[in-house]
């Protein structure tokens, strides 16, 4: 396969719909592994994520005629990706989701082993919480920006929503995830409101934004 890596997605994307399976397979090497992590939020076992991910590229590479410049590669495959998920879920209803590994150990960056450890378990504590305590949309929102950082233009395409509805549903999930965080500290000993994770939310998402793993 040629190096494609100074290539930009449109470009590859252009080539794509002329035909160049191998500019589209630079493309999946390029997202795969995000969208894969952002599904195995929405999916009840790593092998439904992936079964996913897979689905989205085959609909993606299906209907690469379709993309146009005027949004980013990614935005157009995490439309496919939602709509795809949400078909699934029409299918099977709502389900338990997967447990998630702690981040990768590359993905923070701290003096020592135990500190990079306690980093890791909170980024995938905090991102349990959020799709406990939020409707898939909020969840979709809240992921989107602070995981994947998108701009609110970005995923009100990604959503088929206006800016101003994406930014009140962003305001919402962080309030709500702030609720749900203040309560879990409040429900371990020795925890009190002053240092509770709420004080610094952006602080606590900030630790998330390394992203997470499913597990097997």
């Amino acid at each position: 396969m040629p190096d494609r890596a100074d290539i930009s997605d449109t470009e590859l994307a252009a080539q794509s719909q002329q035909g160049s399976l191998d500019a589209f397979e630079q493309l999946v090497q390029r997202h795969e592994a995000r969208l894969f992590h952002f599904l195995c939020q929405k999916a009840p076992t790593r092998q439904d994520a992936e079964d996913l991910a897979q689905h989205t590229f085959i609909n993606a590479w299906q209907r690469i005629h379709q993309y146009r410049t005027d949004a980013s590669f990614a935005t157009w495959l995490y439309t496919i990706a939602r709509n795809l998920t949400i078909s699934h879920y029409r299918k099977h209803g709502r389900v338990t989701l997967t447990e998630l590994d702690s981040a990768e150990p590359h993905m923070v960056d701290h003096d020592t082993p135990a500190d990079t450890l306690a980093e890791a378990e909170q980024q995938a504590a905090l991102w349990r919480t959020a799709r406990q305590a939020l409707k898939p949309d909020a969840f979709d929102v809240l992921w989107m920006k602070y995981r994947e950082h998108l701009s609110i233009i970005e995923i009100a395409r990604t959503m088929s929503r206006t800016e101003t509805s994406v930014k009140v549903m962003l305001h919402r999930a962080r309030k709500t995830l702030g609720r749900a965080l203040e309560a879990e500290a409040l429900a371990e000993p020795g925890t009190h409101p002053e240092t509770s994770p709420t004080n610094n939310l952006k602080q606590q998402i900030a630790y998330a934004q390394g992203g997470t793993q499913c597990s097997a």
